[in-house]
């Protein structure tokens, strides 16, 4: 970029009378167009370059900033994507909003990453963009606070507990923070979930109603499909639908976890057993990873593999470790100890938490969360020690 566009961008970003959006496209079209259409727009200021994102990326790390950043990816997503995880890393605080014709795994991981605010197809309509971009500045929080901070819970088999688990979670977050309405549970199990029952509420998350328009998940939609609990908690699930295949793409995931990020402190993911084509993009956005299994030789090993294949798919970041529920200490006779277990999973293993049968089923059953029947109980103790101290 030469001097005098970098004048004109910087001077243009200084201007604190209308909310400044910068579009970097190498299409001369796309930008005349946006800058006829946003010249009516008294709310926005629009700032054109033209090039690829990645030659220009420097100009957006130092001094003011745009509100929006609109990144057009054609024949540069690789790179694009590289420099907006820099542009992020180097404090950039603005929405994200990216048009390109496909999205590769790797694309969406790095979009998840990012944070990025939305996603556009490469034929999408001007009147498009400038929507998303209202949508971006609408969910935008304010000057200081930041994206939620997403724990992502894995079950290692099925019934280790691990919905229990991520439930008692977002209780612990809640009450450290002393807001649980700032707190999300999210069900990604979208075919046969179980949260909602876990809480006896109702599920209103109703995928049908965004596919294909997952940017239309606004801040106002978003709180139509939550349920809240007793507690304040919030939780986002949708209505099983056991005969039929979950529809769920990675564009859509990626969207209402954006969604929910923007609006909450804490979010706390309950995936499926199954693995999905979107679970590792899921799990790259997360901060931490726990791998959920029970006290048994076959559930330990599985973990262990598990936790294994995670590392090595990000190469430890983010952190991963394994959560060994239903822990029974033995004093006597045969079968798994602890020292046992701890030696199968090595450094990955977080820590024990307690089996207690009645109480949890007692909170299942009633809907309700384990620590507000019994506030002393082993599991919720166990759990918080694991969370408070990663």
């Amino acid at each position: 970029m030469n001097a005098g566009i970098r004048q004109y961008v910087q001077s243009a970003l200084g201007r604190d009378d209308a909310k400044t959006v910068s579009v970097v496209s190498p299409r001369r079209d796309l930008l005349a167009n946006l800058k006829a259409a946003l010249r009516e727009e008294k709310r926005f200021r629009i700032v054109t370059i033209q090039g690829n994102l990645s030659q220009v990326q420097s100009q957006f790390a130092t001094g003011a900033q745009p509100q929006v950043l609109v990144a057009d990816l054609r024949d540069d997503i690789a790179a694009s994507i590289s420099s907006i995880q820099t542009l992020r890393t180097s404090g950039f605080n603005g929405a994200i909003i990216l048009i390109s014709d496909t999205l590769d795994e790797a694309a969406l991981r790095g979009m998840l990453r990012s944070h990025v605010a939305d996603w556009l197809p490469a034929e999408a309509e001007t009147r498009e963009i400038i929507e998303a971009c209202e949508r971006a500045l609408n969910a935008r929080h304010t000057e200081g606070q930041s994206r939620a901070h997403c724990l992502a819970f894995v079950s290692a088999a099925g019934g280790v507990g691990t919905t229990s688990l991520a439930i008692q979670a977002a209780y612990v977050l809640a009450s450290r923070a002393r807001d649980f309405s700032r707190t999300c549970l999210v069900d990604l199990n979208l075919q046969s979930g179980c949260l909602a029952d876990y809480l006896d509420l109702e599920p209103r998350f109703d995928a049908d109603s965004i596919r294909g328009e997952p940017g239309r998940l606004d801040g106002r939609l978003l709180e139509m499909m939550l349920a809240r609990h007793a507690t304040g908690l919030a939780l986002l699930a949708a209505e099983r639908t056991p005969t039929e295949a979950p529809r769920a793409d990675g564009r859509l995931v990626t969207s209402v976890l954006s969604a929910v990020s923007d609006t909450f402190q804490y979010m706390v993911l309950d995936l499926p057993l199954a693995w999905q084509d979107w679970t590792f993009n899921v799990l790259a956005g997360s901060d931490r990873i726990y791998v959920v299994t029970e006290f048994t030789v076959p559930a330990v090993r599985r973990a262990r593999e598990l936790s294994d294949a995670i590392v090595a798919r990000f190469g430890g970041q983010p952190s991963t470790a394994v959560i060994v529920n239903k822990f029974r200490q033995r004093w006597f006779g045969g079968g798994l100890r602890r020292h046992d277990a701890s030696e199968v999973l090595g450094n990955r293993l977080a820590g024990f938490v307690s089996e207690d049968v009645e109480l949890v089923s007692e909170a299942i059953n009633r809907g309700e969360i384990v620590s507000t029947i019994d506030r002393s109980n082993h599991v919720s103790r166990d759990l918080a020690r694991i969370l408070l101290k990663a």
